[in-house]
């Protein structure tokens, strides 16, 4: 069998939004789903007898009722199901490792642009071996859309191109691939009035951005690919490409030793305002 795509759930409306992509997302991969709630377990000094079994209640039951409408939604689709006790960070850190991809819920803010997403989010971003998907509860639902993805022009950026070609492929969609820097591409109040430095640098990361694209054209030639280079700040250029597109995929680094998440700026500033779905891709 697949490997699962993995959903965290504890019945939060984000949580529930998580694993509603997360079934389509299966779907889409022709792999089982699996649902995985982490509760407090006895290390826990606070957690009495009597608080930790209406705990394991009402997970148990938040689990019973997504599953009940996962299979009325998706009948020939595995799912499973699994209370595991402990922390959430720790639980769903060690399910990234046998799942194509970990998806969770990110909380609205209500009026204030974007969203909040809590430590427990931070950290599997970061930290987990395979893609991340950030949720949010209020999006709309764009998940026949085209995709956009954020291409780092100063490093590898294979892992987020295959999997963001590979999206698009699934959706029959389209791929916008952004690459934007601070630079401006002219200087003057004028138009005409070019910088010739400058716009060799704009030709030289059209060039970059075209060989980097390349063989994943190769591979996915039934996507349709848009290429942007945009004098931007990137995460400020992802953000409004990412309206209305089915999901947005940014890279992240290798993982590095200390405490406290290390997402970089661009792919922290996109997962708290990006309004579709985020997709933290580790890059090797």
């Amino acid at each position: 069998m697949a490997r699962p795509v993995t959903a965290g759930l504890d019945g939060s409306p984000e949580s529930l939004a998580a694993a509603d992509w997360a079934a389509y997302e299966a779907m889409l991969r022709d792999a089982p789903l699996r649902l995985v709630n982490a509760w407090p377990g006895p290390d826990q000094l606070d957690l009495t007898p009597g608080r930790e079994a209406a705990w394991h209640y009402w997970a148990e039951r938040a689990l019973r009722s997504a599953r009940a409408e996962l299979d009325a939604a998706h009948p020939d689709m595995p799912i499973l199901t699994d209370q595991i006790p402990g922390y959430p960070g720790p639980v769903l850190l060690a399910e990234a490792e046998r799942a194509q991809l970990l998806v969770v819920g990110s909380r609205s803010l209500g009026a204030v642009a974007g969203f909040f997403m809590g430590s427990v989010g931070l950290e599997l971003a970061a930290h987990a071996t395979t893609p991340v998907v950030l949720v949010r509860a209020d999006a709309p639902d764009t998940r026949d859309s085209d995709v956009v993805a954020g291409v780092d022009l100063r490093g590898t950026c294979d892992d987020v191109l295959e999997f963001a070609f590979d999206a698009a492929a699934r959706r029959t969609a389209g791929l916008l691939c952004v690459y934007a820097s601070r630079v401006p591409a002219i200087r003057g109040s004028a138009p005409w009035v070019v910088d010739v430095g400058l716009t060799d640098a704009r030709e030289e990361a059209e060039r970059t951005l075209a060989d980097a694209l390349a063989p994943w054209r190769d591979k996915f030639a039934e996507v349709r690919v848009v290429e942007e280079i945009a004098s931007d700040s990137p995460a400020r250029r992802l953000v409004e490409a990412a309206r209305g597109a089915a999901l947005l995929v940014v890279g992240r680094g290798p993982r590095r030793s200390g405490p406290g998440p290390r997402l970089g700026p661009v792919a922290q500033a996109v997962a708290h305002h990006a309004a579709c779905p985020v997709a933290v891709v580790p890059q090797h």
